[in-house]
């Protein structure tokens, strides 16, 4: 495998798989999944994050300067400004690659992680790399690929890893979405022993795994398991905020007749943080790093899933409306979500990421 990113050998077929084939009909998909969560059905129609049930205890005296607010952290060895993540959103469709890119212009501007939509587009096809090639636009921050976990049943450590020296990433996203494939025509419901995959990936690939869901949470008894596989990261993704049961329905009136029993499926993204939080620990002596994600709409949601044990927050659709307009939308929203974010903390009396505890929360 290269070391100069982006300049990878091509990736091993696995034994007795047949060679990679252009994936048109993915390609589609993916556009169409673009499309729809850009629109106003994509959501929760009554579940929502839990986020609006919590207050921050707000402070007239913080007794410091707003100035003094620091809230960078670090992330397997990489500084960051904010404990911040753009999401993985969309990849493998030529509408992605001006996307990422503002996306990623973002991420290096204000010193947050980046994640790339699902790499099978580009596993099936090589030569496919529209909205992953974003390094250069990013040199200094985490860039997170993406593959799906009923994929690894198809592309073992050897696929991965060209994958993420394709991306030029720092860690690899495997994400579960076994709803959204139920619903999905034709979708990968091989779910079989998959925690034992995600552990040998884990153990074999050359940069940290996180796993995360899509926006229907993770269960008490998923995140168990998750925490002794060796990944390096969780990401709950929790339920409230798009909706990709919903999507996939968009899509095909047969799916739509599946899904519409779907609309309120899942564990809140606070609930599933406080779990997760309760599982891994304190924040100073855990292995796994928390990531919250799912419904995440500004800086003080951002802050409340920190409150709650959260080492990072992802935000995706709130960001995905201003890439779409281009980089300088794209710079202004993720500057307004940290903005509003420091000012929360400093508000509420806290200074550092170590600050943020339950206790800042009524």
């Amino acid at each position: 495998m290269s070391d100069v990113p982006g300049a990878a050998a091509e990736p091993p077929n696995e034994p007795g798989e047949p060679p990679n084939e252009p994936g048109e009909d993915n390609t589609a998909r993916k556009a169409d999944h673009l499309r729809i969560a850009l629109g106003d059905h994509a959501g929760f129609v009554g579940l929502t994050t839990g986020f609006e049930q919590l207050r921050v205890r707000a402070r007239a005296l913080p007794e410091r300067d707003l100035d003094e607010v620091d809230l960078s952290t670090e992330l397997w060895g990489h500084h960051l400004t904010w404990p911040l993540l753009i999401s993985c959103m969309t990849g493998g469709t030529t509408e992605a690659g001006p996307v990422n890119r503002a996306l990623a212009v973002a991420a290096q501007r204000h010193g947050v992680a980046v994640g790339l939509g699902s790499g099978r587009v580009l596993l099936e096809d090589h030569a496919r790399d529209e909205g992953f090639m974003v390094r250069e636009a990013a040199p200094d921050v985490p860039i997170l690929a993406n593959l799906g976990a009923a994929q690894l049943a198809e592309y073992g450590p050897d696929a991965c890893e060209w994958l993420v020296s394709r991306c030029a990433a720092d860690a690899l996203v495997i994400h579960l979405n076994p709803l959204q494939e139920a619903v999905q025509p034709g979708g990968d419901t091989g779910f079989s022993g998959l925690t034992a995959r995600i552990d040998g990936l884990a153990r074999e690939l050359s940069v940290p795994v996180v796993v995360k869901e899509v926006g229907f949470g993770l269960a008490p008894e998923d995140i168990e398991l998750l925490a002794g596989s060796g990944v390096a990261g969780i990401d709950v993704a929790g339920a409230g905020g798009t909706n990709w049961a919903r999507i996939e329905g968009q899509r095909e009136d047969e799916a739509g007749a599946v899904a519409a029993a779907f609309t309120d499926w899942g564990w809140p993204t606070t609930e599933s943080v406080r779990v997760a939080h309760e599982i891994l620990g304190p924040r100073r002596l855990r292995t796994v790093y928390l990531i919250a994600s799912g419904g995440v709409r500004d800086g003080v949601d951002a802050l409340k899933a920190l409150c709650l044990g959260a080492d990072l927050v992802g935000v995706a659709r709130g960001l995905l409306s201003a890439a779409v307009e281009g980089p300088e939308a794209a710079d202004r929203a993720v500057g307004v979500i940290a903005r509003q974010l420091q000012v929360a903390a400093w508000a509420a009396g806290a200074g550092r990421v170590d600050d943020l505890e339950s206790h800042l929360l009524r």
